[in-house]
């Protein structure tokens, strides 16, 4: 039987050490299914919102749903 303790401090160590890049390779290699369409993993390159923009843009989304 898997010890919790053990998967977890595997896990851990793990996602501290992996970078994103080779995050990413490593997710390739195991499910490429999920790479078979890549429309979104050119969304998820475009900058993030400045944090003081983000506020307003998401307030004045929901006021104009």
């Amino acid at each position: 039987m898997l010890d919790p303790k053990i998967c977890a401090d595997i896990l851990y160590k793990h996602f501290a050490e992996v970078t994103p890049e080779e995050f990413l390779e490593n997710l390739k290699k195991s499910s490429p299914e999920l790479f078979e369409d890549d429309a979104w993993l050119e969304q998820s390159s475009s900058p993030e919102p400045e944090p003081e923009n983000f506020y307003s843009e998401l307030v004045s989304e929901a006021t104009t749903v």
